[in-house]
């Protein structure tokens, strides 16, 4: 092709595994050019061994143990954020989004693009075909992106990247290339329409004769369309009406025994897609989970049968996300239907509802000042319920949070100062907020707790949390200080997800890092962390200790140990709103060892014992 002869080839790669900044012991070259639709990636993977290349067969973005190409390209040129894009020499497509300059991942972005991949006498190639309405840029007539290249030799355990950092440096996008030449590139209107109409049976064992919502089967239909639509070439609006969620995987199956919510991955298209931009600091501020979420409320069955809905339809949602002015921002908006339990009493129906007609609302906004070595964000939610029926009261009328975050790197971006602090408050029922005083988070009935106080005429509850960090993140050594505090009213659920409050926490940690291969290791580190927590009555709930040790040896072979030890404490959770109970000092240790992973196969062995002062102990292999 013409367009690849006039392109000058990218050649110079350095490894940073397993001999950390060495050429590369295998010739690639790597041609970038572009249309009026997309961008171009020729790469050829020149191999002195063709038939030890390594291509594995998977799903899009599964790991894999093959060779690899990717490319990253920091459209933006913001320094922080990056698209890559990646392909195994069997055509296995991955694809994700990283941000904060590769602190924040986004795996679920699944972009529409093309690679086709080819292995010969001289190793293999890939060419990948981007198209622009995949990407966001700016409207400027001349663009500067960052890029960067990226391959992986697995039979050598090799890794070389074109715009070469030390393994130790913090940063991401940060230390790419400049990629010039970008003139007049098209601003895309994008729109893509995916409408829908399923109809299902499903085949369930009715349990019980007579049951009149289960005769051993069920007719289920729906329609509805998802909407995708770029405003400009780096903002984009998604919406969906009465979304299509039958095809996602389902949820593992679990035994929660413990007294607290079981979380689960987002696994649905339209909520996975811009997900980074709603992480807000250390709090699970926004779970979209909690979007369509089963219904809270239990029908009366009157001595009948109930047809209970597994979940609340999604009417409609909305998302804005992109980039404008030099903010990062996200907008969502939801509405789920009020859903009523259909009740079979004697052959007379009646309808109960078991979810209310609920509203919510997520916005963030982050800046990125200095080249993306500084930041400052707001985020905000709220979720409002229509409760129009009283058996529905013990749930929350009202549900608020906002707060700010930022970050500030200095030293080389050796070094990281963050925080944040959130509001919250919540509004309803006295029911509402006598069972949000007496849950799992915060225990307000304990009766030693004379630092808080249940009242059961409370018809709100706020309360705050506030995190800060010191660390030093790159280099041979590493180190850092944090601190958080959860105030005992603080309470996310509604939009988030949160398992306590009520805590005052203290982290440290000392970490050594060896990259370069030694006399004995290719590659080695040793951890050293601290903990403790006290609630706001002063009670000290945690101290602890880990020490962590793993080497990966000149043959490839490694090795991993642990030490934990854990000192008597107090728990205010251990009797579930009863007094404080001691919890016993504790230890365990654990250690592994693994084969060459280059090999086709490979094995690992490990174990772990653990023991505490009441004489109680444990192993396991």
């Amino acid at each position: 092709d013409a367009a690849w002869a006039g392109a000058e080839p990218i050649t110079e790669f350095t490894q940073t595994v397993p001999h950390e900044g060495n050429p590369a012991t295998e010739r690639s070259e790597v041609r970038i050019v572009y249309d009026d639709d997309a961008v171009y990636v020729g790469a050829r993977m020149f191999d002195s061994d063709p038939h030890g290349v390594r291509s594995q067969l998977a799903r899009r973005d599964a790991s894999t143990e093959a060779d690899q190409f990717q490319v990253a390209f920091d459209s933006y040129h913001d320094h922080v954020s990056s698209f890559v894009f990646g392909v195994n020499p069997s055509g296995v497509k991955t694809d994700r989004l990283i941000g904060q300059d590769g602190y924040s991942f986004d795996n679920g972005w699944d972009p529409v693009w093309a690679a086709a991949t080819r292995q010969d006498s001289l190793g293999w190639t890939a060419e990948l075909r981007i198209p622009f309405s995949q990407l966001r840029f700016s409207n400027a007539e001349r663009q500067i992106w960052g890029v960067n290249l990226f391959r992986r030799i697995q039979r050598k355990a090799e890794e070389v990247r074109f715009a070469w950092s030390p393994p130790s440096d913090r940063g991401y996008a940060s230390f790419f290339a400049h990629l010039h030449g970008l003139e007049r590139l098209p601003q895309p209107r994008r729109l893509e329409l995916l409408p829908y109409v399923t109809a299902r049976e499903a085949r369930i064992d009715p349990g019980v004769l007579g049951n009149p919502f289960n005769d051993g089967s069920r007719e289920l239909g729906a329609a509805g369309l998802d909407l995708k639509y770029g405003l400009t070439s780096s903002l984009t609006l998604d919406a969906t009406f009465n979304p299509d969620f039958g095809q996602v995987e389902a949820d593992p199956a679990f035994v929660n025994l413990s007294a607290f919510e079981q979380f689960f991955e987002e696994r649905r298209p339209f909520f996975i897609e811009g997900a980074d931009i709603f992480r807000f600091g250390g709090q699970q501020f926004f779970y979209s989970r909690r979007i369509g979420r089963s219904p809270q409320g239990f029908a009366d069955s009157r001595g009948g049968f109930v047809n209970q809905p597994e979940n609340a339809t999604i009417l409609g949602a909305g998302k804005l996300s992109g980039r404008t002015g030099g903010w990062s921002i996200g907008l969502l908006e939801a509405a789920t239907a009020a859903e009523h339990a259909v009740v079979d009493s004697a052959g007379v129906r009646f309808r109960d509802q078991v979810e209310p007609f609920t509203n919510y609302f997520v916005t963030r906004g982050k800046r990125d000042f200095r080249g993306g070595s500084d930041q400052l964000g707001f985020m905000a939610t709220a979720v409002n319920r229509r409760l129009d029926d009283a058996r529905l009261d013990f749930l929350r009328r009202a549900a608020y949070a906002a707060g700010f975050d930022f970050g500030h790197r200095f030293g080389k971006n050796a070094y990281n100062l963050s925080g944040s602090l959130v509001f919250s408050r919540i509004e309803g029922d006295t029911l509402a907020i006598q069972r949000a005083q007496r849950s799992s988070a915060r225990y307000y009935q304990r009766p030693d707790a004379g630092y808080v106080e249940y009242d059961p005429t409370r018809t709100a509850l706020s309360g705050w949390a506030a995190s800060l960090s010191l660390g030093k993140e790159a280099g041979a050594y590493q180190f850092g200080v944090f601190g958080n505090a959860t105030s005992p009213g603080f309470e996310v659920n509604d939009a988030g997800f949160q398992t306590s409050a009520d805590d005052v926490e203290f982290f440290a940690f000392v970490n050594r890092r060896w990259t370069r291969p030694g006399k004995v290791f290719r590659f080695a580190f040793l951890g050293n962390n601290a903990g403790m927590e006290y609630n706001f009555g002063g009670e000290r709930t945690s101290l602890r200790y880990n020490f962590n040790a793993y080497g990966q040896f000149l043959n490839y072979w490694s090795a991993n140990a642990s030490l934990n030890l854990n000192a008597r404490s107090l728990s205010d959770g251990l009797t579930r709103g009863g007094p404080l109970a001691q919890s016993p000092r504790s230890s365990g240790v654990s250690g592994g060892l693994s084969s060459d992973s280059r090999k086709p196969i490979n094995l690992f062995v490990g174990g772990h014992y653990g023991w505490n002062e009441l004489g109680g102990w444990g192993y396991g292999l």
